[in-house]
This record gives structure tokens, sequence and C-alpha cells, in this order.
């Protein structure tokens, strides 16, 4: 059948007279030579007109010489003798069926040779580097995978889940996306292995790209190695240990605002309520606002507004991204930062976190600079005597605290409290610790007390974390080819490095059915009160490397001071019983952290406790 095809399509290429030359030419170099009487056909075409012979003249031509007499009947029995037979009778091709057959062969050797260069562009080997590329499955033609499909039984992420089971789970594999490919990372010691190298001439350097979202004056988005590690410190002033805990009581104020919220409605959306607790503090205690109770709300929802751009696709790909609702909202909430900024320079520091960013000073810069050797440029922070951060680098990055106090925190307290509704024995747990502790230390809460006394609360707000991370972290972008686990992954390529994967493959927790990233069966908080079962290196949730989230300690406590103050004052049970049982939970298919599609409804009452204390109160 290859024969056959071949000859056709060396005949439309030749424009030899007749398929049956084209296919004895063919036979003859696939098949070493050939006999006489065959090349004698070939000869033919010395004499042949432009149309094929008539079948009378392929039958003779077909007829050995009689020097061959003795072989004429072996001869005539061959594949090769039956098939010119039976060619020679076809009609002849015109001219225009030539130039089809043409085009279609030539469309059909393009595709076999250079089918994945056609379709996936820009995927190119570095002949450098001994090791292959990764593997993968690449999607659609030209546009590549679907990064961003979610799932309403899995939740955003679904599609790193997914295509890392249909591939074996391998540690590294190849992704594509819009012209682009790119490699997908998992594992602890790969990831900060590979983020380590940030800053370094042939390691890795941000994928962030200023949008006016979030621009060049942000930590996210600054390449300079200089530039970021001032700016990470002063900005790192108003993080300290010390800062946090000073925070406490505005956290914990917040917390008793909101749970008030709740008592006295007896039930609540649990997302709503964290949602408004996290933004609490972000607009108290990060940038030290005085918001109208009417205003409120609206800040609120300028926040969501600017939070979605991340993910609209005019802003992601800059298409009249200006339009957009979250520039309109970032320009609300830049104007808020500004006048606060205004006023602490002309008031002085109050308590809030900005405050703590507009009167840092880089202490020990005059001497850094001494022993510099490079020039001071002009985008550094402030002078080489009295580096402070730039009024715009303090807008960006209270921004970028804001997203990470308020989104993120807000979704992994909504997760917390459905896991924990899921497993009520659990949320008994959580109780009973919050009570030996005030049997102890009465109704006093400190960052050093939640640190050390209650270590169940720890494990149930990393368990949340493990089980539904932000999927992956802001990408990276290769200076130089790198190998990871025998694969190479080429300069220029994207990094994605894979938090969910990397928690789905811990071998400390791994199950091969799945069940330890179960929301019902894997949430086992207990995990992490011993050593044996607690995750180390695979457990990244705020990343790693040079831009480790600067917020973490404050997220932290934010999250723990929510919870004690919950576990303190209230009970709860999920609106929904059959979730408990049979019911499987209902995901939103897109989301920063994964989130449940109703925002899990809750029934609130008193806790016990608490109503024996006020009982007393009374009484008193």
């Amino acid at each position: 059948v290859k024969l056959c095809i071949a000859a056709v399509a060396l005949a439309a290429c030749r424009s030899v007279p007749s398929p049956v030359d084209a296919f004895v030419s063919v036979s003859q170099r696939k098949l070493g030579g050939a006999p006489a009487h065959h090349r004698h056909i070939c000869h033919v075409r010395h004499q042949s007109c432009s149309r094929w012979p008539s079948r009378h003249q392929a039958r003779q031509l077909s007829r050995p010489p009689s020097d061959s007499a003795a072989t004429t009947t072996s001869l005539s029995l061959s594949p090769i003798a039956a098939v010119s037979k039976a060619m020679s009778s076809l009609p002849a091709i015109p001219a225009i069926v030539r130039k089809i057959i043409l085009l279609g062969a030539a469309i059909r050797v393009a595709l076999s040779l250079n089918l994945k260069r056609i379709f996936y562009p820009n995927i190119v080997q570095d002949p450098a580097a001994d090791a292959p590329l990764p593997p993968g499955r690449l999607g659609c033609p030209l546009f590549g995978n679907q990064i961003f499909v979610g799932s309403k039984t899995f939740g955003t992420g679904y599609f790193w889940h997914r295509m890392a089971r249909a591939l074996g789970n391998p540690r590294v594999w190849m992704v594509y996306f819009l012209g682009r490919p790119g490699a997908v990372i998992s594992g602890g010691d790969n990831i900060k292995k590979l983020l380590n190298t940030e800053f370094d001439a042939d390691g890795v350097q941000t994928g962030v790209q200023p949008s006016g979202i979030l621009n060049e004056h942000s930590l996210l988005a600054e390449t300079d190695r200089r530039r970021h590690a001032d700016m990470r410190r002063l900005v790192g002033a108003a993080m300290t240990p010390a800062a946090v805990a000073a925070a406490v009581p505005n956290l914990r104020a917040a917390a008793d605002r909101q749970v008030g919220r709740m008592l006295t409605s007896g039930h609540a959306n649990a997302e709503e309520a964290c949602t408004a607790y996290t933004l609490d503090v972000a607009w108290r205690q990060i940038l030290g606002l005085s918001l109208a109770d009417d205003e409120v709300p609206v800040f609120g929802a300028r926040v969501e507004e600017w939070i979605a751009g991340f993910a609209d696709l005019r802003v992601v790909f800059n298409v009249f991204a200006q339009r957009s609702g979250a520039f309109r909202a970032k320009e609300y909430l830049t104007r808020k930062i500004v006048e606060k900024v205004e006023q602490l320079e002309r008031d002085g520091p109050d308590e809030s976190t900005l405050s703590a960013m507009v009167y840092a000073t880089d202490e020990g810069a005059e001497e850094e600079d001494s022993n510099s050797k490079e020039e001071p440029t002009s985008t550094s922070i402030g002078s080489s005597r009295n580096r402070k951060l730039t009024r715009e680098q303090i807008v960006e990055n209270s921004l970028l605290l804001i997203l990470a106090g308020s989104e993120t925190s807000a979704s992994t307290l909504t997760n917390a409290l459905l896991f924990l509704g899921l497993s009520p024995d659990k949320w008994r747990h959580l109780v009973e610790e919050q009570r030996a502790m005030m049997a102890t230390h009465g109704d006093e809460m400190s960052r050093e007390l939640l640190d050390r006394e209650c270590p169940y609360l720890e494990g149930v707000i990393k368990e949340t974390m493990r089980l539904k991370p932000l999927s992956s972290g802001a990408p990276r972008t290769l200076k130089s080819t790198v190998t990871i686990d025998g694969y190479q992954i080429p300069k220029g390529w994207g990094v994605n490095w894979n938090v969910l994967l990397t928690h789905e493959a811990d071998p400390t927790t791994h199950r091969e059915d799945g069940s330890h990233m179960d929301v019902k069966d894997g949430f086992q908080p207990e995990r992490w009160l011993d050593e044996a079962t607690r995750p180390t290196t695979d457990f990244i949730p705020m990343g790693a490397g040079p831009r480790y989230c600067l917020g973490s300690g404050l997220a932290y406590t934010e999250m723990k001071v929510f919870l004690a103050t919950l576990a303190r004052r209230m009970d709860f049970a999920l609106a929904d019983d059959a979730l408990e049982t049979s019911q499987d939970v209902e995901w939103k298919r897109m989301s920063i952290i994964p989130l449940p599609k109703d925002g899990v409804p809750i029934v609130v009452r008193p806790a016990l406790v608490q109503r024996a204390s006020d009982k007393a109160a009374v009484l008193a």
C-alpha cells in the first residue's frame, strides 16, 4: 500500500507518463534493483506520450523479453507485476489532480516531520544538554493547555491535578500555553533549589510582569537583587515578630466584632464572615484607615474587584486593561493609601502596618553602601545614608499585603470552618484546647501564648493549607537551561512551581488511593503533633527562596486569633447536614485558593463556657 501511495505521489511530482513507471521506479529503490523486463518498462518513457499506456500496451510491456522466458511464470506472479498490471488499467490523471496529489503529499510529509513544530512552536531542545525534554500533553494546537480549568468536584487547580495523574505523577512535566512552553515542577527540594537561584546570573527571574494591577514598585515584580533586598528589609520592618505581637489586640477586636454579628443572627455564611474579618484587619490594622459604616462595604467591594483583576483576561493579555473594573478599584485603593500616608507624614506614626512602612529606615544601609562596589542608581530606595521606601513602593506593597492578608487568609479560614464542620470531633478538640488555655491564663490571648499553648490550633491551620493551598506560586523564567529529575528545561522556558502537586506527592502523607488529600478522610490536624507524621520539606504553602511570603507571620497570627476567638465564644455546625455523610462538597471553578461554591452556611450559638460566664456575670 505504501508503495502504491509513493508511486502516485511520485507520478504527480515528476510528471511521469504513468504511475506504472513510477511504481517500478519506487519498487527498484525499495527492493534494491529490478528484473530486466521491469527495467524495460522504465525505458518505455522515451516512447510514451502524455497518456498512460493502453491495457494491451501495458500487458505487452509487463511481459518479459524472450531471453527471460524461463522466468516468466514466477515474475508474473510477483506482487510488483500484479500491482503494475492492475495500475495500468487506471485512466489518465489530469494535471489538476496531479497538483492536488502533490499538495496532499507535501502536507502529509510536512505533518509527519514537523507536526509539533507547526502546531506547538518554540518547543526547542537545548542541544548542549544531554537530557530529554520532560513529558507532557500539550492540549489544543497553538493555544495549548487550559491551565485555568477548575472543577466543581475539586475546585481551582484541577488541571494540574488531573494532568499530573494522567502522566504518572512525574516531578517534572511539560505544559504549553499560548505559544509558550514551560515546565511544571513539584517536590519541596526541587522547588527550593530552583527558587534559591533567584537573582543569580544563570538562575530564575520572576515571571510577574508589571500590568498596572501590580507594577514594578512591588516586591513581586522587582528583578534587581539589591533593590529587592532593600525593599524587603524596609517592608519587613512592619512585619517583625514584635510588630505582629503588638497587633494581636486589634486582631482580636476584629474577631470579636465578627463573632458578635454571627451570634446575633444565629447563622452565617462562613466565607462572608471570614472575608469581613480579614477586610476589617486590612483597613484597620494594615492601612490604619478610619472608615464610616457606609464606606466599609464600598472598601470591601473595591478590594474584591481589584483582586479579580489578576484573573481578568483583559489584564492578563493587556487588552483594554485600563477599562477594567480592577483598574478603577485600584485607583480608589491607591487614593485611600496616599491620603493615609500624607496624614502620617503630617501627624506622626500610629500602630498601623502602613505607618511602620512609612517610617522604616534601613539600618546598616550606610555600612552596606560603603562596602559595595556598585554605584547607586536612580532607582535605588532613598539615599545611601537614610534609605526609605518611596511613595510608590509604599502603595504597591500595602496592596500586596491586602492581597495576602485578606483574600488568602479568608479563603483558608473558610476552608478550615468547612473541614471542622465535616469533622465535629476535630472542632471539639480545638475547643478543649482553648478551654485548657483559659483555665490556666484566663482570658489572655497573645501571640506568644497562641504559639506555645495551642499546637492543635496550628495543626488545624496548616492541615487546611496542606489540603487546599494556593495551587501554584508566581511563575518564574529560566535564564539558563537546567536539568531536574533527568529532564532538561531549556533557557527561556517558564516554570510553574506547584504547591498542590508537592503536597499531593509528599511521601510523609501520601496514600495510593488519594485519601490523604480528601477533605473528609484526609483532614488530620493530629499529624502535626507528631514528628513522625508531620510534613517537612514538602510543605510549602508560603513559597520558598528570596521571595518567601514576607507577611507569613502576620497571616498565621491573624488566622490563629480568629479561630481561637470562635472556639472560645461559640459553637457551630454546618447548615447542610448531608455534607457530613453522603453529599460531596461542590467547589467554585475559579478562585485563587479553592473555595466551596455555597460559601459554607453555618448555624451558630453561644459556647457553653461563654453562656455560663454570662450567667455568672448577671447573677453577680
